[in-house]
């Protein structure tokens, strides 16, 4: 396929599945940051929203982006809206950015220059920030987001949850993993990396995910906790599997070697992400505390219970 000439389609997934009151403005906010784009805008837009919010969108909404087929599904989770969106599309590449993630202005003319550049790539992955109003945030975003960043472009053995972009012929051989919790993306990633796919990391490629404070952090490390342990235990492939399917006596050694890892991403990207060299003892520190914050999450997991995610 030649991607200088493929074609692009954005697609926006609201999902609110836990239930908390819906906000017209911040899909509002979200689509004005489509609408302000560089360069060639897509040749599809599609806005996934879950069937029950069918009839409740504000007019203005509906009216923002000219090209805008708003999609309802029913389904609740973010991966089955994801896959079901993947299936209406149309287009060769397919955009899957989550609405509470602001892209910046240079997003779609920055990516286009990525597939045209790379021919052989199966999926693209966004920079993912936090707005950095503090010293916590800022550390908190390095954290939580750094994993997938090579600390350059190039390529990655990770797929962003938040924001990337699809060969839409891989994506339909592997869709994400439904009904294990709101992280279950490695089992994606890996089957993609299985196929002998190349995933391409790009820092230019930026998204800014709103914080909402410790409510939202301690979500997402149990969820981040629960994923670790289940999706190993579904699927034997995964890196340090044998090591998860010992049982609850590997959480220790899970979290040590959790934390390491972050240690290494904090010490390769922190200056990326906006954190200061005097900023960096903090980032160690919470290393420590996030990791530990996803042991409820696998203990969970390891009883054979289910958990929702209200974050992502």
């Amino acid at each position: 396929m030649n991607s200088k000439s493929a074609s692009l389609s954005v697609i926006v997934v609201s999902d609110y599945a836990a239930g908390e009151e819906k906000s017209w403005e911040d899909l509002r906010r979200a689509l004005r940051a489509w609408v302000d784009q560089e360069g060639m805008p897509a040749e599809e837009f599609i806005l996934v929203e879950s069937s029950r919010f069918k009839g409740q969108i504000p007019s203005d909404v509906l009216g923002m982006i000219p090209n805008m087929r708003v999609l309802y599904i029913d389904a609740e989770s973010s991966y089955e809206l994801k896959n079901r969106a993947v299936e209406a599309a149309t287009c060769d590449w397919l955009a899957i950015v989550d609405a509470d993630c602001i892209p910046q202005r240079s997003w779609l003319r920055v990516l286009r220059a990525d597939l045209a550049e790379n021919p052989n790539i199966a999926a693209v992955s966004a920079k993912t920030m936090y707005p950095g109003r503090s010293r916590r945030e800022r550390a908190l975003g390095l954290l939580s987001r750094s994993y997938l960043d090579p600390g350059r472009r190039g390529l990655t053995r990770f797929i962003s949850g938040n924001a990337a972009c699809f060969r839409r012929e891989v994506y339909r051989r592997h869709p994400l993993p439904v009904g294990i919790g709101a992280f279950a993306s490695r089992i994606q990633s890996e089957a993609f990396l299985r196929d002998n796919a190349k995933l391409l990391f790009d820092p230019e490629l930026v998204v800014v995910h709103d914080f909402e404070g410790w409510p939202m952090e301690r979500d997402i490390r149990r969820n981040h906790g629960y994923s670790t342990v289940i999706t190993r235990l579904r699927d034997d492939r995964l890196p340090y599997a044998r090591l998860v399917r010992a049982g609850t006596i590997a959480i220790p050694l899970i979290v040590t070697g959790k934390a390491l890892n972050s240690v290494r991403d904090c010490l390769r990207c922190f200056r990326h992400y906006n954190v200061k060299v005097y900023e960096l003892p903090l980032a160690l520190a919470l290393t420590v505390v996030t990791h530990v914050l996803e042991i409820p999450g696998m203990l969970a997991a390891y009883r054979g219970q289910t958990i929702a995610g209200r974050y992502r």
